[in-house]
């Protein structure tokens, strides 16, 4: 997809853009058949397209000489570098996604996200690196989650199971663990007994006023308090 801007450039443009600024950061200079390499294509078109950018007024480009970029070139540059980096450390550092996944699908998204979308990236990273300070990693709670799912199911067709907290299950309902949420300590403690994602559990009893809550789950049996039992998403329905 080709995304035309403010400044007419389209996609492929910018990043000659973003080659150059990176190639120029790293050895001072670009030369053709570095950025030709850096982006896979013939040295042919390298020349063409470094005539366009010099006819826009945002590089530098004699032939076999070395490629610079005008100020207007490396303000491009430098802000679809900032796009850049602000969507693969969102795939990578939130999402969870390999790097090398997360830097191919950035250099695509790069070119079509605007800056309002970049802002609220940018804001759910600090939300999240905030919050993990705080003892609630949402990060890895999402990844945890991911983990818990089965591998095919987001495109499978089958609508997903809806989830709701231990707290919810009537006696003598099964369920199926699907994450627990909440603090990482709270975490650790519930995993230390037992209860991770994955665990066929069964609600035996619930007291009066709904604490605590006695649970069945590897052949033995288990009280759990309601604020700990509400941290616990099951799926219902679940069998042996």
């Amino acid at each position: 997809m080709t995304a035309i801007k403010d400044n007419n450039l389209s996609a492929s443009l910018e990043d000659y853009l973003e080659a150059i600024f990176n190639l120029a950061g790293a050895s001072n200079v670009a030369r053709s058949k570095d950025i030709a390499k850096s982006l896979g294509v013939a040295r042919s078109s390298v020349t063409g397209a470094l005539r366009v950018l010099k006819k826009k007024g945002l590089a530098n480009y004699r032939p076999y000489d070395y490629v610079t970029l005008t100020k207007a070139g490396q303000d491009i540059a430098a802000e679809v570098v900032r796009k850049h980096n602000i969507i693969t450390s969102f795939f990578v550092n939130v999402l969870g996604v390999e790097t090398d996944i997360a830097q191919q699908a950035a250099c695509r998204a790069e070119h079509t996200l605007g800056p309002e979308v970049i802002s609220k990236l940018l804001c759910f990273i600090g939300f999240v690196n905030k919050n993990s300070k705080n003892g609630y990693d949402l990060a890895d709670e999402f990844k945890r989650f991911c983990k818990s799912r089965p591998q095919n199911n987001s495109f499978s067709g089958k609508q997903m199971s809806s989830t709701v907290g231990l707290d919810e299950v009537k006696p003598g309902q099964k369920c199926k663990i699907v994450r627990i949420i909440g603090r990482s300590g709270v975490n650790k403690r519930i995993a230390d007994m037992g209860v991770v994602p994955g665990t066929i559990l069964e609600v035996q009893r619930v007291a009066p006023l709904g604490d605590p809550i006695d649970v069945k789950l590897k052949g033995y049996r288990l009280s759990l308090r309601k604020e700990e039992a509400s941290k616990i998403m099951v799926e219902l329905g679940q069998s042996e």
